[in-house]
């Protein structure tokens, strides 16, 4: 069933689990994360980036997903992940998306806000929830700067106050979390999500979830972050599992995709303590 991002949220931080929200880039993708949803009574975030629009056109993909989400037995919220400009938010709720990601964390601080805010008042009269961005969440294998430099971390004075301003219902936050492959598994600053945490009541998301160590995920998921995001971690168990198997035509191939990402899926899912919170 098609749920807002906000009473999936609500009832994470309530109940202190996390709901992963994957990027799925195929119809195999989304059957595989919908199938894990289902097998574990798990709440699901189906979402694709704009950077990925090139393999995964939103407009194609959009029917996809909400589908999926109709016809699921368990929650499931559609939901656009790093909507680079207002333009793109604005198409993504034509399409039916029930949330949507502005990323304005690039832009001065002012300018994030107003662009933000534009994005929620539009959300408002469409019934969509708003995710937004406030600090620098870099790239992995080509940011070192992300896991050491505590300048781009949010800070937890401008969370309130960016909170206050927009009325966005979710929050993504930089505690030394990157995008990407880990070239090195990063150690995040918890007490900064815990700080945050403390000032919001806002539910807070978690980038760049792919990598990171076990203890983190766990710390992250039990003190504040209600969302965490998962992209290369399914990319790479597609590959692996297409490359390294023994089937070798194309419908075996998409049935190993599937599985592939079911498995992935579930794994996160049990990661995230999600299981049987539908």
């Amino acid at each position: 069933m098609l749920v807002s991002l906000s009473s999936i949220l609500k009832a994470a931080r309530k109940g202190r689990y996390a709901v992963g929200a994957f990027n799925c880039l195929s119809l195999e993708q989304a059957r595989g994360a919908v199938a894990a949803a289902v097998q574990l009574r798990s709440p699901l975030i189906l979402q694709v980036a704009e950077v990925q629009f090139p393999c995964a056109p939103m407009e194609l993909i959009a029917p996809v997903f909400l589908r999926l989400a109709v016809d699921a037995p368990v929650p499931v919220c559609v939901h656009l992940d790093h909507g680079q400009s207002v333009e793109t938010c604005l198409r993504a709720m034509e399409l039916g998306f029930n949330s949507v990601m502005f990323d304005g964390a690039a832009l001065p601080f002012e300018e994030n806000v107003r662009k933000t805010k534009e994005v929620v008042r539009a959300a408002r009269v469409c019934g969509v929830d708003v995710e937004a961005e406030l600090g620098r969440v870099g790239d992995a294998g080509t940011d070192d700067e992300g896991r050491q430099n505590a300048d781009i971390f949010t800070d937890p004075a401008q969370a309130e106050a960016f909170i206050s301003a927009t009325g966005a219902d979710a929050l993504a936050i930089a505690i030394g979390n990157l995008h990407g492959k880990y070239i090195a598994t990063p150690k995040l600053n918890i007490d900064r999500l815990r700080e945050i945490a403390g000032r919001i009541a806002t539910p807070l998301v978690l980038h760049g979830g792919s990598g990171t160590s076990i203890e983190d995920f766990k710390a992250c998921v039990h003190n504040g972050i209600c969302k965490i995001n998962v992209a290369t971690a399914l990319q790479i168990a597609a590959a692996e599992a297409v490359y390294g198997g023994e089937k070798t035509d194309y419908i075996g191939m998409k049935n190993t995709i599937e599985e592939a990402t079911r498995k992935a899926v579930s794994w996160h899912m049990d990661l995230f303590e999600s299981v049987g919170k539908a």
